[in-house]
């Protein structure tokens, strides 16, 4: 299965994938594009439907629209986004999700301490952070946190970072500290 998704930054579209294909062993292709930061999500994301359906170099089956909801109601936004689509009049040929993260993705990734560990001891780094003991979907700075973390083993804050720790993560745990992440499981596989 082939997936386009549609994300806010670069760190979004270095990590995400490597959700997705944790969540599902088919996915084969993940284009993933990033818009730059939120407001331009919700300006851009139908042209890059409109491009995954018209101009992609892979045939897409499924996409995902993924944002942050900054600890808000992820289901408003989603249902804004959907909102935005049904204006738009463009009906693509393959599924479209929409899903908004309860607060940040790095509440997900700061899930796993063990996989920041491993990506950390990977690149000759030592010391270990412990797991963070905050309610990680009503915490307001997830992003400022985990760049905290990174910085107490000395891993920049940067995409490879994160599309690595996002690859070490395990899924039940981000699951279990975060019940929103089902949503997002949800919607990867659907279709």
């Amino acid at each position: 299965m082939n997936f386009g998704i549609v994300v806010e930054g670069e760190c979004d579209k270095a990590a995400y994938p490597e959700l997705i294909r944790k969540v599902r062993e088919d996915a084969k292709v993940v284009l993933a594009v990033p818009c730059g930061n939120d407001i331009r999500l919700m300006e851009k994301f139908v042209g890059w439907l409109y491009h995954f359906e018209y101009l992609s170099e892979h045939p897409i089956d499924k996409a995902l629209v993924v944002r942050d909801s900054d600890c808000s109601d992820p289901a408003a936004w989603e249902q804004k986004m959907h909102r935005i689509l049904a204006r738009s009049r463009f009906v693509p040929r393959f599924p479209v999700h929409f899903h908004a993260a309860k607060c940040e993705i790095e509440s997900w990734l700061l899930a796993d301490a063990n996989a920041i560990n491993q990506v950390a001891k990977s690149r000759g780094k030592r010391g270990l952070v412990p797991p963070v003991a905050v309610q990680l979907e009503s915490y307001r700075d997830a992003k400022e946190l985990f760049r905290g973390v990174l910085a107490k083993v000395g891993l920049p804050a940067d995409p490879k970072v994160y599309q690595e720790i996002a690859a070490a993560a395990d899924i039940r745990l981000i699951a279990q500290r975060c019940r929103h992440f089902h949503n997002f499981e949800n919607a990867v596989n659907s279709c």
